[in-house]
């Protein structure tokens, strides 16, 4: 066999030169009759330059273009099917050096030499007027007849050859072939056949037809590995391009099927995954196999032992599962055709997610290369699957996110789109939730002449709580303006809460009530954070204010949405000129640093003292912006944990 580990094995025919199928013919009768030493210093500089330039298609030097053919008809040339075929020397040949070297060899050694593919034709050094290229075929009597007659002999058919075969891993590719006797310049004369004893070159000329068909071998052998490696690397490269666009699953695999039964030359497939709902593998593309095949051999063995295998990231093989005693089901797989088994898992950082499996239906023993490849495959296939399934996510986030963002617009809408102009009362308000939507509010409500003041918090954050959120604030907005009494209407407001509402969903609220011309505050809490009222001392006192300048309104009832019976008693205070109302919800005093330490009570009080002191006469606004700096200083970059409401109104002196 040709390869590197040997040399070819001729073989000798007397039958005459017709078409013999890759050379394969009986023993001749009788030796070939020695030959004097042919000049093999000048073959071996010859053969070496022609064989890697004229199969692999590399610069080399050339050798000498072959005397021209003797007078006569040029041999008709055959012209090449279009269908597939087998392996063939012709489809290693590029610039035609190896029949041009057959003629150089003849006219050296003046014995007829020629190439001959596995077809039994005969691949001659003339341009091809059909394809352009400079070489051509032709049937063999023809070739014969020509080689023998450039050697400047009488052609005989009838006369034996010696042919070399050129043989790679996968069959017969050709043969390098000369004539074991025949007509010399004058038939009749010298040896048998009419040649002259030993002008077939002897052992020395067959020794070289030998090494020069070993030499062609191992580089269409090199070719066909190489051809091998670029149609696997193109299919890897297939893959990674469907891993980029990440588009639908199942296209994704049964394109990974098809490649990898392309590249491993396999007879057909499937490939399953294991979906995330359901934790069990499902079929998403299959080949070469039936629907029947697929679904009656999700296990193959007792126990699953293969397939626990395969997706514990080996890569299993069965040469014959018509006889291996793992397998339980040997009568549906002679039923379906196959023998051959190559299996492995798709892994995707350690976890499977799928199985891809491989049939033959001719016995196969796959090498440790196509093992690698079909992991490799798995691979490229698993990524290709989990980000596909990331993208659908991704886009099912951002259209969460976008309807999240719309509903975080209307929620702003609900809060007042500006402060009212109330004489003698100045407002601010600032709300900042920690997620887009949130569950703080407040509002300001005009009653006939009279202002309503609410901040509120429900429970929870995102949209559960920006939902309830807008149904409290309906509801109260509602009752306010028909009930005049403030407990009647944070009982109505409740026991709606409990009607329209689950257990664990409830809010706190304050609400309070300024008649502008009495500055009497009327108001009532639900649960809620102790609004303050700061009392600053007069211009006169000479002092600044302290703690015990700070009044807590206590009036309070249980949560909304609790207890239906739940009553609201209410509390009265009276404003004065100077006053200043702080209403907020738990998010400003349960904020965090990154120690963990609350913001807490005593530093809004600290706050608020802080800036009343250094500016007496601080409007809402600027008592407003000084909280909220106080409370970045001391949380910083630390993520806060919940929404954050603050409602500041001062009684500003009567001009």
């Amino acid at each position: 066999m040709p390869t590197s580990r040997g040399e070819p094995e001729p073989t000798h025919t007397t039958e005459p030169h017709a078409p013999t199928g890759g050379g394969r013919a009986a023993a001749a009768d009788g030796a070939a009759p020695q030959a004097p030493a042919a000049p093999t210093a000048l073959l071996d500089a010859k053969l070496g330059e022609a064989i890697g330039a004229g199969l692999a298609g590399g610069a080399g030097p050339r050798l000498p273009p072959p005397p021209p053919a003797p007078a006569g008809p040029a041999p008709p040339e055959l012209v090449e099917s279009p269908e597939e075929h087998a392996p063939s020397i012709r489809d290693f040949l590029t610039d035609g050096s190896v029949p041009a070297l057959c003629d150089e060899l003849a006219r050296l050694t003046g014995v007829p030499i020629w190439v001959r593919d596995r077809s039994g034709d005969v691949i001659i050094a003339e341009r091809s007027a059909a394809t352009g290229r400079p070489w051509s075929i032709v049937d063999e009597p023809a070739g014969a007849r020509r080689a023998v007659e450039r050697a400047g002999r009488r052609y005989d058919p009838r006369a034996g050859v010696f042919a070399v075969p050129i043989r790679i891993s996968t069959g017969p590719l050709g043969s390098l072939v000369m004539p074991l006797d025949g007509a010399g310049p004058t038939a009749g004369e010298g040896g048998p056949g009419g040649m002259p004893a030993g002008a077939t070159g002897g052992s020395s000329l067959e020794r070289a037809l030998m090494l020069l068909a070993s030499s062609v071998s191992e580089v269409c052998e090199a070719q066909v590995a190489v051809r091998q490696r670029l149609h696997e690397l193109g299919s890897l490269y297939r893959l990674s391009s469907m891993l980029a666009q990440a588009g639908d699953v199942d296209r994704l695999l049964s394109v990974a099927l098809e490649l990898a039964i392309d590249v491993l030359r396999v007879d057909g497939g499937s490939v399953a995954v294991i979906e995330p709902e359901k934790e069990e593998l499902t079929i998403k593309a299959y080949q070469g196999v039936s629907p029947t095949w697929v679904t009656s051999t999700q296990t193959l063995t007792s126990g699953g032992v293969l397939r626990k295998g395969a997706l514990a990231g080996e890569v299993v093989t069965v040469e014959d599962m018509r006889t291996d005693e793992r397998i339980v089901v040997p009568e549906v797989v002679r039923e379906e055709g196959l023998v051959s088994l190559i299996s492995t898992g798709l892994l995707y950082n350690n976890r499977p997610i799928g199985l891809i499996r491989l049939y033959t239906r001719t016995a196969r023993r796959f090498s440790a290369a196509q093992r690698v490849l079909l992991k490799s495959i798995a691979d490229q296939s698993a990524a290709a699957v989990m980000n596909a399934r990331l993208r659908t996510l991704r886009e099912e986030d951002e259209r969460i996110q976008r309807q999240v963002r719309l509903a975080a617009d209307v929620q702003r809408r609900m809060l007042p789109r500006a402060i009212p102009n109330v004489p003698p009362l100045d407002l601010a308000a600032r709300y900042s939730p920690s997620f887009e939507l949130g569950g703080d509010f407040y509002d300001f409500i005009e009653l006939g002449g009279h202002l309503g003041i609410v901040v509120g918090d429900v429970v929870g954050k995102g949209v559960a709580a920006a939902l309830l959120m807008s149904a409290v604030r309906a509801s109260l907005r509602a009752h306010a303006q028909d009930v005049y009494d403030i407990s009647q209407v944070l009982s109505r407001v409740n026991a709606a809460l409990v009607r329209d509402t689950r257990d664990n969903e409830f809010a706190t609220l304050w609400y309070g009530v300024i008649d502008p011309q009495t500055l009497k505050l009327t108001y009532c809490g639900a649960g809620h954070e102790w609004p303050l009222v700061v009392r600053p001392p007069s211009r006169g006192a000479g002092r600044a204010p302290g703690d015990d300048d700070i009044i807590r309104l206590t009036a309070d009832g249980m949560a909304l949405g609790i207890d239906a019976t739940q009553q609201y008693p209410h509390g009265l205070f009276q404003l004065r000129a100077g006053d200043v109302l702080v209403a907020y919800t738990d998010g400003l005093t349960d904020s965090t640093n990154f120690e963990g330490r609350h913001f807490g009570g005593t530093r809004v009080r600290r706050a608020l003292l802080e800036i009343l002191g250094r500016e007496p006469e601080a409007t809402a606004a600027r008592i407003v912006e000084h909280v909220f700096w106080q409370l970045r200083q001391f949380s910083g970059l630390s993520r806060r944990i919940d929404d954050v409401t603050l409602v500041v109104m001062r009684v500003k002196d009567a001009k």
